[in-house]
């Protein structure tokens, strides 16, 4: 989409879209669960300390780590990316993305109420950390 003076417009990520990339990688988070489950189930019974770890790994190192260096997998399938709101072509710092994810866990779908509200479409924790949503 190209502006009449030749910029390009930026195009803000649907609620919808949203919706879609999270369940594609809560799929995709439950299939590492289950692919980590029986690779441990070969190593007869390791400790259960090394399952809670897989699990904290997985959990809060993915989303994270993803939205600082490159895309999650829904974000990917959809065209979507987390950016700055000051450098749109920038992506966040890292502790700005553990700060999103965590504002986004502590709200859960409440922080998507102010997608519909603000014209940047962004959700609470976007807000947080002035991140946005776009499409690519």
């Amino acid at each position: 989409m190209y502006e009449a003076d030749g910029s390009i417009e930026m195009q803000y990520c649907s609620l919808t879209d949203r919706v879609k990339s999270i369940f594609i990688d809560f799929v995709f988070v439950v299939m590492l669960m289950l692919l980590s489950s029986n690779v441990f189930d070969v190593f007869n019974n390791p400790p259960i300390w090394v399952r809670v770890a897989m699990f904290f790994t997985i959990w809060f190192v993915y989303e994270p780590f993803c939205v600082a260096y490159a895309c999650l997998v829904g974000q990917y399938m959809m065209h979507i990316r987390v950016r700055s709101a000051v450098h749109p072509d920038e992506r966040i710092h890292i502790v700005l993305s553990y700060l999103r994810y965590l504002i986004k866990l502590a709200l859960g779908w409440l922080s998507f109420l102010s997608v519909a509200f603000n014209p940047h479409k962004q959700a609470i924790h976007d807000l947080a950390v002035e991140s946005i949503m776009i499409k690519v």
